[in-house]
């Protein structure tokens, strides 16, 4: 039986522990090793990140929802949010050599998601509500 794990919380930078501490309890509770436990967490706190920093402007009024299913062997998790939407899939990676050689600060929090998971999905539900998707393979 496929079970669905949720969690809300409000659009704060103080609010991204709760949100690493339910992703690595719900994925090592569903059996999922401590290494890609990990990848999901770095993943989803720079995507939440990005909403909290881009989307809402650090405002806290705003809330962020996370849900969590283990299904076919994937770990889903779907980051729901109201605001301006934002594709990632859209964004090119940066030329690493280029970027060190600007002594460049930021911007690989995008390469970095798609480095720990397995595919990310983007899906404008209706005006300024959104859900992005990451999926693990485990």
């Amino acid at each position: 039986m496929e079970k669905e794990y949720k969690i809300s919380v409000t659009s704060s930078t103080k609010n991204l522990h709760k949100i690493r501490n339910f992703i690595e309890e719900t994925a090592l509770n569903s059996g999922i090793s401590r290494e890609k436990t990990d990848e999901i967490i770095l993943a989803v706190d720079e995507a939440c990140t990005n909403i909290i920093k881009y989307t809402y402007k650090y405002e806290e009024k705003h809330k962020i929802s996370i849900k969590i299913k283990n299904k076919d062997n994937k770990l889903i998790v779907e980051i729901i949010y109201r605001g301006k939407g934002f594709d990632p899939n859209k964004v090119k990676s940066p030329d690493m050599k280029e970027y060190f050689k600007n002594y460049k600060v930021g911007g690989l929090g995008i390469p970095l998601m798609r480095k720990f998971v397995n595919k990310i999905e983007y899906n404008f539900i209706k005006p300024n509500l959104n859900k992005l998707i990451l999926v693990k393979q485990i």
